[in-house]
């Protein structure tokens, strides 16, 4: 035991000391990397108990306990702040999304808006709350708080983007998950020891001193932490070499709508919102409770242990399991420990054992929660081609009056049970306890709720794993379409396309005649310890020849994403698109506003409709007629002498302008401007002209690209060898 404990150790030491630069085969990020990425974790993690504080919730100790704030008061000034935050989350979507940086779209912001949010709170923490009225009080952190509202998304949400976007390979983005997530949750872990201590110094978590000398200190050292991933990682999106992100925001809101598996997420947010009703327990036992903050600090190290052992077990559970089932059981456990503590919260002992199990298994979600939403963006952009990450926000704020109606009801069940302006109410133990009762019966409630979207949820690794797979081969036509097809390019594409293509082609295996095997092999009768020995092997090898039979049938019933991706141009709903796309494009570009499109709205209304899939090429092909006229009216007011083309040049020349004096920064700025302001002027009047020309030659052209980048693939490999 103790030898297979050190062999597994000397592998691991081994493993990070060959891979520290360099990952491994198959593999994107690198030991050192992920070093980078946890380091700047921990600092986000500070950073964001430092954002909690401002957090207008009926909970928040700091707006509550301490400054004396309302509970309605504070969910009134909450969905204002959500109101308000509509505008805020399209902006901030168009921004990023949209961005374009030699160091990606995430990391910018990772580096630079950790300091707008430090200043904004440690202002905030000291204003002289001491001498004000309630209702500047309630002002001052109103303001604040929405100010707040606008920037901190830039900071957090950036990161946890960047963690989606790390690596491609969905097991190796599990385990970057995992490891990363060990690593910030030191930050917590030393946090949750040392500001209870220095909390009983200051006058405890109700006494403002606590938050300006001990919060903004390690606010500050989260601040220098959060720029090791600013500098430290990269983006790894599957796209092709000269993609450039435009989103516009309500074509992306509406691709985004027409994904079912973001659905059942958001929709499992909006009626389980309960779930979370409990978490408040352990802190109110020790702030109102027993008063030891030094008993609350070491339970809170030991509490942090839970989260540690779930991080390290995830990517464990994930390969098991997988996403679907394990959330499952994550929700089941939770229902059950809630459950528990609904019946221990007056036995100490017991009720902190059912919370540290309930922690475990929540933090789970710390991982494949993140890696759930990698893989929905990853299927969002299959569906549509287009990346989009900050743009599922803007659509998310479809929910906005769901979530503000239910964001007020644990206010209201605070008031209802004497919680208003007077927390000291908690300090009475029959009180607390009957709020106690009622906050772990909603949890149960919102568990259940949260649990039962999940059962219509198939988005199976094996399924994500060839949405990769078409992104792929899509970046592969788009490189070689732009004279980019390198061997870097397709190094990891082709090897990984064409795993998929094996288990298409394999036969689908017989399963139940691969169980009668098992059984067979367990049946047979062994006397000598060479038929012992004969048996056991016998019963290894078919458990493994099932164990891999089960695998490629869930691999073959996944492979109709690509399958259907290499022939869908031979489909009649593509082929009747790409009639469409070829009769628009005998008319020139310049010649669109003076043209006769009347052919293609007959061949769109005379297409017949007989079965589902003549239904959907009609529809798509008299919406596509339909946009083709709007645009000739589009290009007739903005072109009345014929469409002018942009240079595919001017914008390539206008970013390699030299820039090393401020002359030439401003001359290269204002060539930037005004090629990107001619070419997005032609992408929006002319799309539906730019989308034609894309369709007719993909269709075309799809499939050299692959065979031109295996070509390249199979020459290199070849030279390796020889060189080997």
């Amino acid at each position: 035991m103790i030898r297979d404990l050190w062999n597994t150790a000397k592998g691991i030491l081994t493993d990070v000391k060959v891979h520290w630069k360099r990952p491994a085969k198959g593999n994107y990020v690198s030991y050192k990397e992920i070093l980078n990425l946890g380091i700047g974790g921990m600092g986000q993690q500070i950073l964001i108990l430092f954002i909690s504080c401002m957090g207008l919730g009926a909970g928040n100790t700091l707006l509550g306990g301490t400054l004396g704030l309302k509970p309605l008061h504070l969910q009134y000034m909450a969905m204002i702040q959500t109101v308000l935050g509509l505008l805020f989350t399209v902006i901030r979507g168009v921004i990023v999304d949209n961005t374009r940086t030699k160091i990606g779209r995430f990391r910018p912001y990772i580096a630079i808006m950790g300091f707008p949010v430090f200043i904004l709170i440690t202002v905030f923490m000291f204003l002289p709350f001491e001498t004000m009225s309630y209702n500047e009080k309630l002002m001052c952190t109103f303001a604040f708080a929405v100010a707040l509202s606008m920037i901190s998304p830039l900071l957090t949400d950036t990161y946890t983007e960047l963690t989606t976007v790390i690596t491609p390979n969905s097991a190796e983005r599990a385990k970057v998950m995992s490891i990363n997530s060990i690593l910030y949750s030191l930050a917590p872990t030393v946090y949750s020891i040392v500001l209870p201590l220095m909390a009983d110094k200051l006058g405890g978590y109700t006494n403002i001193n606590t938050y300006r000398y001990a919060y903004v200190p390690f606010a500050f050292a989260g601040l220098v932490l959060n720029m090791f991933t600013a500098f430290g990682c990269k983006e790894r999106i599957v796209t092709s070499k000269d993609y450039k992100p435009k989103v516009n925001v309500i074509q992306g809101v509406r691709e985004i709508w027409r994904n079912k598996h973001w659905w059942i997420r958001n929709i499992a947010g909006y009626i389980g919102f309960l779930e979370s009703a409990c978490t408040v327990l352990f802190s109110w036992i020790y702030i109102y409770g027993t008063q030891d903050m030094t008993t609350y600090a070491i339970l809170n190290t030991v509490l942090g242990t839970a989260s540690g052992i779930a991080m390290a077990i995830t990517p464990w559970l994930l390969k098991k399991l997988g996403n679907r089932r394990l959330l499952l059981l994550h929700n089941g456990l939770n229902v059950l420990f809630v459950g528990c503590m609904t019946f221990t919260y007056k036995i100490p002992i017991l009720l902190f054992v059912f919370i540290y199990l309930n922690a475990l298994v929540n933090a789970l979600t710390i991982v494949y929660n993140q890696t759930m939403h990698s893989e929905v963006k990853d299927y969002q952009q299959y569906l549509s081609g287009k990346r989009m990450d900050f743009m599922f926000g803007t659509a998310g704020l479809i929910g906005t009056p769901i979530t503000m109606l239910t964001g007020l009801v644990v206010p209201y069940v605070y008031e209802c049970m004497g919680i208003t302006t007077n927390y000291d109410i908690l300090f009475d133990p029959v009180v607390r306890n009957n709020i106690f009762y009622v906050l772990c019966v909603m949890s149960i409630l919102g568990a259940v709720l949260n649990l039962i979207p999940y059962f219509f949820y198939d988005l199976s690794r094996e399924k994500h794993g060839y949405v990769i797979r078409v992104l792929y081969y899509r970046a592969i036509y788009d490189d070689y379409k732009n004279g980019e097809l390198t061997i870097d390019s397709v190094s990891s594409s082709v090897p990984d396309i064409r795993k998929g293509l094996d288990f298409i082609n394999a036969p689908m295996p017989d399963i139940p005649a691969l169980k009668e095997s098992l059984k067979q092999a367990k049946g047979v009768k062994a006397s000598t310890d060479e038929e012992k020995a004969a048996r056991k092997d016998g019963i290894k090898a078919a458990k493994k020849v099932l164990s891999e039979g089960k695998r490629l049938v869930l691999e073959k019933n996944a492979s109709y994403i690509l399958s259907d991706e290499l022939v869908k141009y031979d489909t009649y709903y593509y082929r009747t698109l790409v009639k469409q796309a070829e009769m628009l494009l005998e008319t020139p570009a310049e010649r669109v506003p003076f043209a006769d499109f009347g052919e293609i709205e007959k061949l769109a209304e005379s297409l017949p409709e007989s079965t589902k899939e003549e239904q959907k090429a009609k529809k798509a092909a008299i919406a596509n007629a339909r946009r083709i006229v709007k645009m000739q009216r589009d290009a007739a007011r903005a072109y009345p002498g014929g469409v002018k083309v942009p240079d595919p040049e001017r914008l390539k020349n206008a970013l390699d302008m030299p820039q090393d004096t401020k002359e030439e920064i401003k001359a290269k700025k204002a060539a930037v401007k005004s090629a990107e302001k001619e070419k997005m002027k032609y992408d929006k009047i002319m799309g539906a002209y730019t989308e034609a020309r894309e369709l007719a030659d993909r269709s075309k052209n799809s499939g050299k690209a692959f065979e031109e980048a295996a070509r390249i693939y199979d020459e290199s490999f070849e030279g390796e060898a020889e060189g080997a």
